[in-house]
């Protein structure tokens, strides 16, 4: 039996089962072969089949005569088309590029995603519970009702028990919000990013706390239609901006915006995806194969890193060692090597750097995705005379862990200028190659210039973690006790982040306050106090004897907060009136500076009942502000300058970036050299920190109290 197929016709022997495919042509009649167009036919003579078939159909008893018309007449029927040629896709790329991901492939989802959502925050002083548009007073009473929230009760300040949603909503100490954040491409499961809040019906956020809030991808509409995918969370007390000037509510500053500082967690993770330009199953195999090579999971309870679901299309996971900077790892992707040796693609990218300079910051990168196999080869170029060269091996090998990058780093760091040197600091922090690194970094924190004392202690902060993290693996492998509590690599983690005690070699201590800031002690030159403003909320103090300075009047709040010392030298008093309770607080403080953010900080309780104010990190960087504006500090004030709201603005107007972001762009920093500087624009999506200088106000001349 014969049936008409996509390639031709299909001879069916009724005796054996088997099937022979065959197209007819008439160089196969001939049983020869002969070239048609590129292609070349080779067979048996179609008719000897037919008849072959037919004979053995009729001699069972099985083939009728309608069905033996229809088989000669499909022998008989016209050649099908000839099947169109596809020419591979060929990107023309630089020599030494070719063969990575990165020249046979394109991403997608590799910007920053817009999430968003309505929330609730909790814990106002009386400036919440306004007027509120209907869509949105809907979808946040079905909300409520969704999630029960009175039963879930995450007020610490007051019980909603027996509150219906509209009276909730209309309570003077809540608000509804609307959340914002941008998730970085491929973001795993549990990263941690900050999330931008904006009132809907209150006139202040500040003492607020953003209540559990579910954020779906896009933006989030007030009433009907779909609801998103959600794929994170956000939760945790408000940070305002304590620096700007009222009336700034383009900028995102006035008290009724905020953010929440490392607020934000991935819940549903992400995948990027590898299209290739050619849909071929080997081709993706092959890249799939080198992407799982290059990055192992060494975790058998996680999936590869890289998984193959068509012949075109790589679906890519972010690696537990990369979940803290997925952007690096989209860079590093791209430049992975499909297949051949590693050490005769080290030797390429080596001459290509030396060659071509102009190259050299992606050949760095192609250096380092080919990894630890091939720094033998990399090291050639630590001592090159041309800096170009020099210096992309240089990054590649300190991010690979090689110690003997640590030498022409240093030099770097200590002689070098711009960004290079900025990046050599922090480069010095990933490399474990014994105390020396630690001091040349410390040496570093005497420097005049802010951005390279701050870049240090950034790098000498990342050490210390590190080494406290080994010290608490030590301990806990070697603890004989078989009752002891052990924690997972995750927890320990944590806690290496959370405290690291002093008296390290690192000159960095840390400790963990109120609602969940930290307060850091850098030993180290000139007094500063340093406000981070964007992922882990830190007050930075360096210097030996950083302290209050009298005679002294600093407020804030309207003068709910005062701070006075009529003399030199004299006692400092405190007044405080909490705006709950109105419960007053008077109290001698000490001039110490850190020991005053910890009382701001602390709130007494049973276990530990030392006085405080119990204030949030906004607070309490707002009265550090109130303080450093009155002259009451021995050092200077610096913050990092916020550029979360700028990316949304970008994200929501559908703004996009032709590339993932480059170590390139992360190493733009602006610096104020001057009070009176204003700040150069500048490309979207940096993330290393802009620090700006605080200047204190100008205080009338103090002349010494002479006794009479």
């Amino acid at each position: 039996m014969r049936y008409f197929t996509a390639s031709g016709v299909r001879a069916v022997s009724f005796a054996t089962g088997r099937q022979v495919d065959f197209v007819q042509s008439a160089a196969a009649e001939r049983g020869g072969t002969r070239k048609t167009g590129k292609r070349r036919r080779v067979g048996p003579p179609l008719y000897a089949i037919c008849d072959l078939e037919v004979a053995v159909a009729m001699r069972n008893g099985i083939l009728a005569f309608g069905l033996i018309w229809l088989a000669l007449w499909g022998c008989a029927a016209d050649e099908k088309p000839k099947p169109r040629a596809v020419t591979p896709v060929v990107r023309d790329v630089a020599p030494a590029l070719r063969g990575t991901v990165g020249a046979e492939s394109s991403f997608r989802n590799v910007d920053p995603v817009l999430v968003s959502g309505y929330g609730l925050v909790v814990g106002l002083k009386g400036t919440g519970g306004q007027q509120l548009d209907d869509g949105i007073s809907l979808l946040m009473e079905r909300e409520i009702q969704l999630r029960d929230i009175s039963a879930a009760n995450e007020y610490k300040w007051q019980s909603v028990d027996k509150v219906t949603p509209k009276q909730l909503l209309k309570d003077k100490n809540v608000a509804v919000v609307y959340v914002q954040a941008l998730v970085a491409p491929g973001a795993p499961r549990g990263m941690h990013f900050d999330v931008f809040v904006r009132a809907m019906n209150a006139s202040s956020l500040e003492g607020g706390r953003l209540w559990t809030t579910a954020l779906q991808l896009g933006a989030t509409k007030p009433a009907g239609g779909p609801r998103g995918k959600i794929v994170a969370q956000a939760y945790g007390p408000i940070f305002i901006n304590p620096f700007s000037d009222p009336g700034e509510e383009g900028a995102g500053v006035t008290a009724t915006a905020g953010r929440v500082l490392d607020g934000g967690v991935m819940v549903n993770p992400m995948p990027l995806e590898v299209l290739l330009d050619n849909n071929f199953h080997t081709r993706a195999r092959a890249i799939t194969s080198a992407i799982n090579s290059r990055f192992p999971e060494e975790t058998p309870e996680r999936a590869p890193v890289a998984r193959g679901r068509t012949g075109q299309i790589v679906e890519i996971s972010v690696p537990e060692d990369y979940r803290a900077d997925p952007i690096n790892f989209l860079e590093l992707i791209q430049y992975v090597q499909i297949d051949g040796p590693i050490q005769r693609y080290a030797q390429r990218y080596v001459e290509a750097a030396k060659a071509e300079p102009f190259l050299a910051a992606e050949m760095s990168k192609c250096m380092e995705a080919l990894g630890e196999q091939a720094l033998p080869i990399i090291r050639e170029l630590y001592d090159y005379n041309e800096i170009a060269p020099r210096y992309a091996a240089l990054r590649a090998g300190a991010s690979l862990g090689d110690p003997l990058a640590s030498e022409p780093l240093k030099k770097i760091a200590l002689e070098g200028r711009g960004a290079e040197r900025l990046d050599a600091i922090l480069l010095l922090g990933k490399i474990s190659a014994g105390p020396t690194v630690d001091l040349t970094l410390r040496d570093l924190l005497q420097q005049q210039a802010l951005l390279v004392r701050v870049t240090a202690y950034e790098a000498l902060a990342e050490r210390a973690e590190r080494n406290r993290l080994n010290r608490l693996l030590r301990e806990q492998v070697t603890n004989p006790d078989p009752n002891a509590i052990r924690l997972s690599p995750t927890q320990l983690q944590v806690l290496a982040e959370s405290d690291i005690p002093a008296g390290s070699i690192q000159g960095v201590s840390r400790k963990r306050l109120g609602d969940g800031f930290f307060l850091d002690r850098v030993q180290g030159g000139e007094g500063l106090v340093y406000i981070t403003q964007q992922g882990t909320p830190r007050v930075v103090v360096f210097g030996q004897d950083p302290k209050l300075v009298t005679p002294l009047f600093a407020s804030a709040w309207s003068d709910r907060l005062m701070i006075n010392a009529q003399e030199e030298g004299g006692p400092i008093k405190l007044f405080y009136r909490d705006w709950q309770t109105g419960a007053i607080t008077q109290q001698d403080v000490e001039a110490d500076l850190p020991k005053l953010i910890e009382f701001f900080a602390h709130t007494p309780s049973p276990e530990d009942p030392r006085p405080g104010l119990g204030l949030s990190y906004s607070e309490v960087v707002g009265a550090l502000y109130a303080i450093h504006k009155a002259g009451g500090m021995n050092c200077n004030f610096a913050t990092e300058r916020d550029r979360l709201l700028a990316a949304l603005t970008a994200a929501s107007a559908g703004q996009r970036k032709e590339r993932p972001e480059t170590t390139k762009d992360r190493a733009e920093i602006v610096v104020l050299e001057s009070p009176q500087a204003t700040l150069a624009p500048r490309e979207e999506g940096g993330l290393k920190p802009i620090i700006v200088p605080i200047p204190r106000e100008a205080q009338p001349n103090k002349q010494p109290n002479k006794k009479k």
